[in-house]
């Protein structure tokens, strides 16, 4: 992995694009949370954000 990858893969994501990543509304998005299927945002203020690299590893790990 070159230098860019490891930016674009720390890159903090928003809850809209995690729902373009995986289809899923955001009451979904949510929903996955408490169920423990996706992992808890990082809290910014009021914003929640996730890191990319955790949500691709979570799409490899899933085979997608």
């Amino acid at each position: 992995m070159n230098n860019n990858d490891s930016l674009v893969n720390d890159r903090l994501l928003k809850v809209k694009d995690v729902q373009e990543i995986l289809q899923l509304s955001r009451s979904a998005v949510y929903a996955a949370i408490r169920e423990g299927l996706l992992p808890k945002p990082i809290k910014i203020g009021k914003s929640a954000r996730w890191k990319a690299s955790v949500i691709a590893g979570m799409l490899e790990k899933l085979g997608m």
